[in-house]
């Protein structure tokens, strides 16, 4: 009886045990088929979002940083600025990729973090060349020498970009933060071929011919901070320059119609022959109006004054000498004003036109202002 009651309680422990063994193989199976499910599902996520990145061109810009030694020991340590500094390129190329701004491609600029290094002294002296990067940013948060404080894009020959963020002297001043992230996308903007367009703005106690205020667009290339719009002008300049290493100046230069009128017509839609036209300039970063035309003339039968050469006037620097043009009509005693900023111009280009027409209605006191602009611009 002993024998047989171990017998029974034997085979009773051998079935409970293949009973488990077949509970744990098919608790196994669940778990392997589940994980399985799940690796499935992100692989296809994951394909998905190369197809969505991959469906355009990718533009992929080399970057290595210097920051100095003030501004770093300010953070604590090394490990500390990589983080800052990969935090803030996530949303610089995050800014650049706006494909519902019509942006064609995606943008990548990569910081080098092997690259990344540390240094003492003016950060004036830190624009070297950098032959194995697209671009040098010189990072600065203190400012202890005469010639540091004085930020920004330096130019297509030095392909560099100084973050100086120490305006108080003796002071830091934190290159990450939110203000300086919005300033340095705006700089990034210089290197993809974009012009200030703030620099077309006119101050009204500036403007001798009618004292009215001239305000560009919105845009990142006009005022960064707390922005994250491209104009239509700036995505056109970011499709056209696409991955080259460019030279903003000559960029612009060769972005003009074939023709650039200006169109005059009365309250009542009719061309107005014979009225008298001035021109007057407005300097890049001067915020003024020259108190002087530098083109005038007469508007001919069918109501419309052809400029004979380009308007904005070549030269080396910025493309043109002059950004915005403020436009005069006259007839009898009506007199209408129009703004003819050269981010406006140059739209006509890219829109494949052979032709820039400024529509000016004769209306005593009229001035054409950016909402007006886009009306009377023909299309």
């Amino acid at each position: 009886m002993q024998l047989k009651k171990l017998e029974f309680h034997k085979n009773e422990n051998k079935n409970k045990i293949k009973r488990m063994n077949l509970k744990n193989k098919e608790k196994l199976e669940y778990v392997s088929i589940g994980a399985l499910f799940k690796t499935v599902i992100l692989l296809i996520a994951m394909l998905l979002s190369a197809c969505v990145l991959y469906a355009q061109p990718v533009y992929r810009f080399t970057v290595k940083i210097g920051i100095d030694k003030e501004t770093a020991d300010s953070l604590g340590s090394y490990g500390e600025v990589s983080k800052r500094v990969v935090k803030m390129f996530q949303t610089i190329n995050a800014a650049f990729n706006n494909e519902a701004l019509g942006i064609t491609g995606y943008y990548d600029f990569v910081p080098d973090m092997d690259s990344l290094y540390i240094y003492e002294g003016s950060s004036g002296v830190e624009r070297k060349p950098h032959p194995h990067h697209d671009y040098l940013v010189i990072m600065d948060g203190f400012r202890n020498f005469p010639d540091e404080g004085h930020g920004g894009w330096f130019g297509s020959h030095h392909q560099t970009i100084g973050h100086d963020r120490g305006h108080v002297p003796g002071k830091i001043s934190d290159p990450f933060d939110e203000q300086a992230t919005d300033g340095i996308i705006h700089e990034f903007g210089h290197a993809r071929g974009l012009i200030d367009l703030y620099a077309a703005a006119v101050d009204p106690s500036r403007n001798p011919i009618n004292g009215m205020r001239f305000q560009p667009v919105t845009c990142i290339m006009n005022y960064p901070y707390g922005v994250r719009h491209w104009s239509k002008y700036a995505v056109n300049i970011l499709n056209l320059t696409k991955d080259k290493i460019v030279n903003v100046d000559e960029v612009i230069a060769n972005l003009l119609p074939q023709k650039i009128n200006i169109v005059v017509k009365d309250w009542h839609d009719k061309s107005v022959s014979g009225a008298d036209v001035r021109v007057y300039p407005v300097v890049w970063y001067s915020y003024s109006v020259g108190s002087e035309p530098v083109w005038t003339g007469k508007t001919s039968d069918d109501g419309i004054y052809t400029f004979p050469d380009i308007p904005f006037i070549r030269q080396r620097a910025y493309g043109f000498k002059y950004c915005n043009l403020l436009v005069e009509v006259a007839y009898g005693d009506r007199k209408s004003y129009g703004w003819m900023p050269l981010y406006l111009v140059q739209n006509a280009f890219f829109d494949g036109k052979e032709s820039f027409e400024l529509e000016i209605i004769l209306k005593e006191g009229h001035t054409l202002f950016e909402d007006d602009l886009s009306v009377r611009v023909k299309k």
